[in-house]
């Protein structure tokens, strides 16, 4: 089968592979978090959704501004808070009452942080609490990157693209430095460095340039020829997981999260193109797909779906990994269709660009036949 170009498949209106891509991304970090550590990856899995979602939010930034000429931030954010806010505050107020109805007292200190977005810089200066609210940290991350990038996109964009792109690799190169400064000479600790803004921009930064070297002709080449063979993801993969066993813990702590993440933008890269041959085709397989359309509730619930899986004391421990697994994604498919759908069926009010590939750049044909013709879901990097 011969696989059509890169740049023919970025123009078709819908992008393949993505949805396969938030898959495995957050079915490494349930896996890893059910024990399975020595397999999977969280690290590697929420870097995958930094790299994702700094990639799509900048692409739609992007075609916004080519089209319009301007970028609306007030249409921006409610797209943003439609899409986020009611299944995170919703998890968020279950997981502070049945934290406090079952006694565990580390949910008060993260209230507010869980509140605000803030639990990553909780954690930052803290440490992981047993609190069901820890691993938000991430998603205070993405939060505050969708409330800063746009701003600076914006101020940005005025001196060039060319101006943009030299900036995010600048930066990226600034926080890896920092990173491996404050952690081997600071001594600030691997629960800072693993969880601050300051010191985990450098993952989304790279999303974003890879949106600004995907309008390049020579670049469009070169990432023709990095995923022009099906077995190419093995190698990507493979320099990833040796990234992962490299000992040095000023490496891991350093310039690791920087090179994973230019891996997995590679990675992103030949997914998008590779998931329309038949190896990588189970991408867009339809479970592929209705697992990444949830993703996100999925993220929010899994330590729940775990929990209760590990209660399940009659069963094997594999069957309860299982059990685990399938309560979170019950959990999250609830959370999608019972609330999460109700508020993206409003998105399209504030969608000035329409009609054009950026309104269904990340939706899969697969997945638009799941949903209605008025449900426009999300066309961004979120979980």
């Amino acid at each position: 089968m011969n696989l059509p170009r890169l740049e023919s498949v970025l123009a078709s209106g819908k992008l393949p592979g993505l949805d396969g891509f938030r898959m495995v991304a957050v079915m490494a970090v349930v896996l890893a978090h059910s024990g399975v550590g020595a397999f999977f990856s969280a690290r590697h899995g929420v870097a995958g959704f930094f790299v994702l979602s700094g990639f799509l939010i900048t692409w739609l930034l992007l075609k916004e501004y080519d089209k319009a000429g301007r970028v609306s931030l007030r249409d921006f954010y409610m797209r943003r808070s439609l899409r986020i806010f009611p299944a995170y505050y919703a998890f968020l107020f279950a997981s502070i009452g049945w934290d406090l109805f079952r006694g565990n007292d580390d949910i008060n200190d993260v209230i507010l942080p869980g509140l605000f977005y803030l639990v990553n810089y909780h954690n930052a200066l803290e440490g992981h609490s047993s609190s069901s609210l820890a691993h938000l940290w991430s998603l205070a991350i993405e939060e505050q990157f969708y409330l800063l990038w746009p701003m600076a996109f914006i101020v940005l964009i005025r001196r060039g693209k060319n101006f943009v792109l030299g900036f995010l690799v600048f930066v990226s190169v600034i926080v890896m430095v920092w990173r491996s400064y404050s952690f081997s000479v600071l001594d600030f600790g691997t629960s800072y460095v693993y969880n601050a803004f300051d010191t985990r921009f450098d993952n989304l930064a790279i999303g974003c340039a890879l949106a600004f070297l995907l309008e390049k002709k020579h670049f469009l080449e070169f990432a023709n020829n990095l995923s022009s063979r099906f077995w190419m993801p093995l190698v990507t993969l493979t320099l990833l997981t040796i990234s992962r066993l490299v000992t040095s813990s000023d490496y891991s702590y350093g310039p690791a999260f920087t090179l994973d993440a230019l891996l997995l933008a590679v990675l992103l890269l030949q997914l998008i193109r590779l998931s329309q041959g038949r190896v990588w085709g189970w991408l867009n397989h339809s479970v592929s797909v209705y697992l990444g359309v949830i993703s996100y509730p999925i993220y929010l619930w899994h330590v729940w779906g775990i929990q209760a899986g590990k209660k399940l004391i009659f069963l094997p421990e594999s069957l309860q990994l299982v059990a685990g697994i399938v309560i979170s994604c019950m959990l999250a498919a609830l959370s999608y269709h019972l609330l999460e759908k109700q508020f993206l069926l409003l998105k399209h009010k504030y969608e000035r660009v329409r009609n054009d590939s950026t309104e269904k750049f990340s939706v899969s044909e697969s997945e638009s036949k799941m949903s209605s013709s008025n449900d426009r879901r999300r066309s961004d990097g979120s979980f």
